[in-house]
């Protein structure tokens, strides 16, 4: 199933929870568990076991009355649900610091998501490959997104760039960015933004630290 199918509405929250449980579920399934109590997942979570119960049947999660959760079918549902269990192909936007270390993680993968090329300005980059990926110049945006058929983008590029670039992007017909640029993007409806602000995971760390 793709990841731009519709699917029925599931809170934020409750998204942002299901990776946690399919860690805790692969981590079962290594070791051979068949099935687990919400509260059993509570105590590995520090969640209310009625939020866990509701997130899981959410998204279907196969279970046994008085038992729990089985832990297979469960792994099944969640890695459908967010599109893990198929490999979506991604493009980044910004080779520099931040885009090249996203480009050297290899769990994306394992996430449903592969990263088929990069593009950037700079000369000293254009032409080369960085762990693995080719990357060609911003010019050449729009004919490769149409040659490999690409919906999602990576955006790691300065804040005064990425508003441009973005528009560039949606004119070539991509339905997902993923912005780690310090800017609110303006795209059409339809087109989906996920923002990563780093600052502000950074000011609230630093915040708590304080307290």
């Amino acid at each position: 199933m793709s990841l731009f199918h519709r699917k029925k509405e599931i809170s934020v929250q409750t998204i942002r929870r299901l990776p946690q449980y399919l860690r805790i579920f692969y981590n079962l399934h290594t070791y051979g568990r068949e099935l687990v109590s919400s509260t059993t997942l509570a105590e590995e979570t520090q969640l209310l076991p009625i939020v866990i119960k509701k997130d899981l049947q959410a998204v279907g999660a196969p279970s046994k009355l008085r038992a729990g959760f089985k832990v297979a079918g469960t792994i099944e549902v969640i890695e459908k649900f967010l599109g893990w269990n198929n490999l979506n192909k991604a493009f980044l936007v910004g080779a520099g610091h931040l885009g090249s270390a996203l480009l050297g993680f290899a769990g994306f993968k394992n996430h449903g998501l592969e990263i088929v090329a990069a593009f950037d300005t700079h000369p000293e980059i254009v032409g080369n490959s960085l762990h693995g990926v080719r990357v060609y110049h911003t010019a050449q945006l729009a004919s490769i997104i149409e040659r490999e058929n690409l919906k999602i983008a990576i955006l790691t590029v300065p804040a005064e760039a990425a508003q441009g670039i973005t528009d560039t992007l949606v004119a070539a017909g991509i339905k997902a960015i993923w912005n780690f640029a310090p800017v609110n993007l303006t795209v059409p409806e339809g087109v989906i933004v996920q923002k990563e602000d780093i600052s502000s995971g950074l000011a609230e760390l630093c915040a708590k630290l304080k307290r």
